[in-house]
């Protein structure tokens, strides 16, 4: 990789950050973002009716793969590794090279990229057997710096002043030299409760987790009345940067809110041009003078060595480049995009997407738009302004009023689907579907991320094959609730052997509920279809904990009222067609219910 990418995303130590503590989280593990966040789905809308009891049909066949033209740029986040897998395509990097678009050197290496990284993808041209050939991958975050906040009930992260929205798709990987260390010196971080936050200010702060940032700009509006924010794909946690840190060290992307005399401002993060070096789009051959740079509205990133005073709310850059909302601004040109819409407009037919606006008049008779929230894959040729896109095909992915589940446990039945890369599961008795939308990794093997892509041949195609020859069959998988209550695997992790099983989500409507206060006399309710037997005395509602303190095994709290549309985690055994909770509360024996109202911190134990 880059000097400066290899700085940010490979492992350090020669290890990769997947300890044995790996599932110890008292929420469930790789499931450990905000119950918040996993039900309200990708788009942050209402989630789909409990009662429907998903899992208990099998959902239809994804829709059909946006194809990738030769000379066509196709950016989104990658799912899958054997070569590498983009939207739905997968993609011949024999011959392609890896550029850092922050630093704008280029490797052929392709070990240190990551499921969850978004890649701009340009297509050379396609083999023999119709496979795309990529010629570049284009690596390119959106924010590197310290995690200043951390809301689990909105499931959001603010770092560099920029706010980023976690949600059911979202990975997280630690690249810590204490994570990957052998002896396990620390756990790993595997979702939002295992971050911490900066404590004080100024010069007595105590800096947050070190991350970087991968994803998708989401905005809404153009300058102060604007809206921005990153839907996160991956959330990547390594050591902070010394004084060898690289130029891009700390980095800020998104559109310029507002402009001063010397200043910009971007999300929430006002920044100083005055000793920068700024650049206009196209590279970094020639500056620019700062003063007459940048326009509200604009795509610009910003770069500095050193961080900011922290919590960061003003940043000294040293550099600054214009960015543009496409991967390609060429006139004509075909890109193919994925990301969470923004504004929907109906007439005439178009909607944002990254910031460009999608024009929806050209797509076939009938088909429909997508509603705010929805995360799509669009098709389309560029417009004469570089900022806008003619769609020709649009798919929607991720519908935002989906709901979604957590599950963790062993694999069932492994079967082929009703297409070629479609693969029917089960776990904890319920029925899930992966395909070329699951986002896949293996971390149950310690060494598995830090191979090139071709020994890494875990994708839609292998699964099967792949899962049968693993060493271990425990998962933890994000689903969506799709219509009709079926579930579809948004990302799913091959986690080291265990016996603990769990769920998290809203208790269903049917059965309903039956709630028992004495010892020895269960409770019983069900969450996704999944029913949940448990003690009262493993029973608790939400406790109370300071923020950035590690999680702690519930004690001595009061059992609440199991109910209708509660948010639950749920962890014990499955069997027999249940999960059992027992008596004893502990790591892998406990029920917490966060109630229904808002407020509550999923993953604040």
């Amino acid at each position: 990789m880059p000097k400066d990418l290899s700085q940010h995303h490979t492992r350090q130590n020669g290890q990769s950050a997947r300890p044995e503590a790996f599932l110890t989280s008292l929420t469930l593990g790789i499931a450990a973002v905000s119950v918040g966040v996993l039900l309200s789905g990708c788009g942050g809308g209402s989630a789909s009716d409990a009662s429907a009891a998903p899992g208990g049909g099998l959902a239809a066949a994804p829709p059909s793969n946006l194809p990738a033209s030769p000379g066509s740029v196709s950016s989104g986040a990658i799912t899958a590794f054997g070569s590498v897998f983009v939207n739905g395509h997968e993609y011949n990097t024999d011959k392609a090279s890896v550029t850092d678009a922050d630093t704008n050197t280029t490797t052929s290496a392709k070990t240190g990229l990551e499921v969850g990284m978004v890649l701009d993808v340009t297509a050379a041209s396609n083999s023999s057997s119709g496979t795309p050939v990529a010629s570049e991958l284009r690596v390119h975050p959106l924010a590197r710096g310290y995690v200043d906040a951390s809301s689990a009930s909105a499931g959001t992260l603010t770092v560099l002043g920029q706010t980023v929205q976690l949600s059911s798709g979202t990975l997280f990987a630690d690249h810590r030299a204490c994570a990957s260390a052998t002896n396990g010196a620390c756990a790993a971080i595997t979702g939002q409760s295992g971050l911490s936050t900066t404590a004080g200010s100024g010069a007595t702060a105590v800096a947050g987790s070190y991350v970087t940032v991968h994803g998708y700009p989401f905005a809404t509006g153009v300058g102060a009345s604007s809206a921005n924010s990153i839907v996160a794909t991956l959330v990547s946690v390594s050591d902070a940067p010394g004084a060898t840190g690289g130029p891009a060290a700390f980095k800020a992307e998104g559109p310029v809110v507002s402009v001063g005399t010397g200043s910009i401002v971007i999300g929430d993060l006002g920044v100083d041009l005055s000793a920068a070096n700024c650049f206009a789009k196209g590279g970094r051959s020639a500056t620019t003078p700062c003063a007459a740079a940048f326009a509200t509205g604009q795509v610009v990133s910003v770069f500095a060595k050193n961080a900011p005073s922290l919590p960061a709310s003003s940043f000294k850059a040293d550099t600054a480049s214009l960015n543009g909302v496409l991967a390609d601004e060429t006139e004509g040109a075909t890109v193919e995009v994925e990301g969470k819409v923004s504004t929907v407009t109906a007439s005439p037919a178009s909607f944002v997407l990254r910031g460009a606006t999608v024009d929806a008049t050209g797509l076939a008779t009938g088909t429909a738009l997508p509603a705010v929230g929805d995360v799509v894959q669009v098709v389309g040729t560029v417009g004469s302004n570089g900022q806008t896109l003619k769609a020709t095909k649009l798919s929607i992915t991720h519908a935002a009023s989906n709901g979604s589940l957590a599950l963790e446990g062993n694999l069932g039945v492994v079967k082929p689907g009703p297409a070629a890369g479609i693969t029917q599961i089960t776990v904890s008795g319920l029925n899930l579907t992966v395909d070329a939308r699951t986002r896949l990794a293996d971390f149950s093997l310690k060494t598995w991320d830090l191979k090139d892509l071709a020994a890494n041949p875990f994708n839609p195609a292998t699964f099967q094959s792949y899962v049968k020859a693993s060493v271990s069959q425990h998962v933890i998988v994000q689903a969506s609730i799709e219509t009709g209550g079926s579930l579809h695997a948004d990302r799913l992790v091959l986690a080291p052997a265990s016996n603990r099983a769990g769920v998290s989500g809203k208790v269903d409507a049917s059965p309903a509920p039956v709630n028992s206060g004495a010892k020895g006399m269960s409770t019983t309710f069900s969450v996704g279809g999944l029913a949940v037997v448990a003690d009262p005395s493993a029973i608790a509602g939400r406790p109370s904990q300071a923020p950035g303190k590690a999680a702690s095994v519930p004690a001595n709290l009061s059992s609440p009222s199991i109910a209708v549309a509660d948010r639950i985690i749920a962890v014990g055994t499955f069997s027999g067609g249940k999960l059992t909770v027992a008596a004893t509360p502990g790591k892998d024996n406990f029920v917490i219910d966060f109630g229904t109202g808002s407020g509550f911190e999923a993953d604040d134990f």
